[in-house]
């Protein structure tokens, strides 16, 4: 008799988890607190539950995104709320005027987005972008479409990896070595 590996103990966890019915509520506000608060990986929940039910893959790379997308819109607030205090006391100090600021805000209008977007597929933290564009003056707008239209790409992308692929990789990992 063989007893199941770890690997295949965690996987048929994850399985029960997923069967749960909770598995959109926790991918989402794991996305939410990791967005916002916690720091680590944003995909913690979303990449194994996903494994676990290939084919819930999309949807949990919709729901993790919208907790993503949630989260980093109230730090880009935050972000935004500490512009003032920025232009302030914090630019007199490190020797910026009014006009470097103004330059530098054109320049983010202009290319924010794109690096918003890059920085999803990153391992930066969306916590320090999202902070970063509001206190830097990156439109809302910019922010918010660059953000969605990254984080979109890269749950989907895991999702296709999931249902294409991945989740046979893992079953075919799961298999127990026979040894003749």
């Amino acid at each position: 008799m063989h007893s199941p590996g770890p690997l295949s103990r965690l996987h048929d966890r994850l399985q029960q988890w997923a069967d749960a019915g909770w598995s959109n509520g926790v991918v989402f506000g794991w996305g939410l607190l990791q967005g916002v608060i916690f720091p680590g990986v944003a995909d913690l929940f979303f990449l194994p539950l996903s494994l676990a039910r290939p084919e819930r893959a999309y949807r949990l790379a919709l729901v993790a995104t919208a907790g993503t997308l949630i989260g980093s819109v109230v730090l880009y607030w935050v972000g935004a709320e500490a512009l003032v205090w920025l232009e302030g006391p914090l630019s007199r100090f490190v020797g910026l005027s009014p006009s470097d600021l103004h330059a530098y805000r054109e320049r983010l209008a202009e290319w924010g987005g794109l690096a918003i977007f890059a920085s999803t597929m990153s391992p930066l933290s969306t916590k320090l972008t999202s902070i970063a564009s509001g206190a830097a003056g990156v439109p809302f707008v910019v922010f918010t479409l660059a953000l969605l239209a990254g984080r979109l790409t890269r749950t989907m992308a895991l999702a296709w990896l999931v249902r294409h692929g991945g989740a046979a990789a893992v079953q075919r990992w799961l298999q127990p070595v026979r040894h003749e």
